[in-house]
């Protein structure tokens, strides 16, 4: 029994050995890939298909409404900013001529992507015709995202920008 290239028997040698060896992995692994794509499936049905139609289509009317306003929004922050760092933070919103806007309530909305635990709301005070602040300290590292929501009356906008916090 002797393994070399030079054995005529097939079974004994290693190119061939080796094509039997690669053909047996590659059956095994597709095998374990039609296992799991059988015993997870893609999530391409959605069991409340109607209600979520319904909340995209409530999203694009606010959207449309949001745009015939014509009113626009402008977020300022600290270009750097650290955890447990009190800092200011800006919404500059105007209307149709550019003017700043008085508005009932300017709402600003914290979300963290990856802990909801940590989300928070802040109401902004005014700081000028069109100008509000607020005063905020971020308790945790990582990618926050800032959506300040201004209402008056029935209407309302939206503005939002993605920030890091350092540690």
């Amino acid at each position: 029994m002797k393994i070399s290239q030079d054995n005529p028997q097939a079974l004994r040698n290693p190119w061939v050995l080796g094509m039997l060896v690669f053909l047996v992995v590659f059956l095994t692994a597709n095998a374990v890939f039609i296992y799991l794509a059988f015993k997870s499936p893609p999530n391409l049905v959605v069991e409340d298909f109607y209600e979520r139609g319904e909340a995209y289509e409530k999203t694009r009317e606010r959207i449309e409404k949001e745009k015939a306003l014509g009113w626009s929004g402008m977020m300022m922050v600290p270009t750097t900013s650290r955890v447990n760092q009190k800092q200011t933070y800006e919404a500059l919103i105007t209307g149709k001529n550019s003017a700043g806007l008085l508005l009932d309530s300017v709402t600003l909305f914290a979300y963290r992507p990856s802990d909801a635990d940590a989300d928070f709301q802040v109401e902004m005070q005014k700081s000028g015709h069109g100008s509000y602040v607020a005063d905020i300290s971020f308790d945790l590292p990582g990618t926050w995202d800032i959506i300040v929501e201004a209402k008056r009356g029935e209407d309302e906008f939206v503005v939002t920008r993605r920030i890091r916090i350092d540690p």
